[in-house]
């Protein structure tokens, strides 16, 4: 599990960064604004998946 989060770690990075870059590029265009857009917003839907706690398999009855 702890790959798992180092993954996600990297790709919310990633996502955050590219999709920064690519919004406030001068030169961008109508197309590179949403692709941005969504970039970002996977990113944070990334982040906040690292936040929901892990369910354990053991039940209490």
């Amino acid at each position: 599990m702890r790959t798992f989060r180092k993954i996600q770690k990297i790709a919310f990075t990633i996502g955050i960064i590219y999709g920064l870059w690519l919004g406030i590029n001068v030169n961008a265009t109508d197309n590179d604004a949403t692709a941005a857009f969504v970039i970002v917003s996977l990113s944070l839907v990334i982040m906040l998946s690292m936040f929901i706690p892990e369910k354990s398999g053991k039940s209490n009855g």
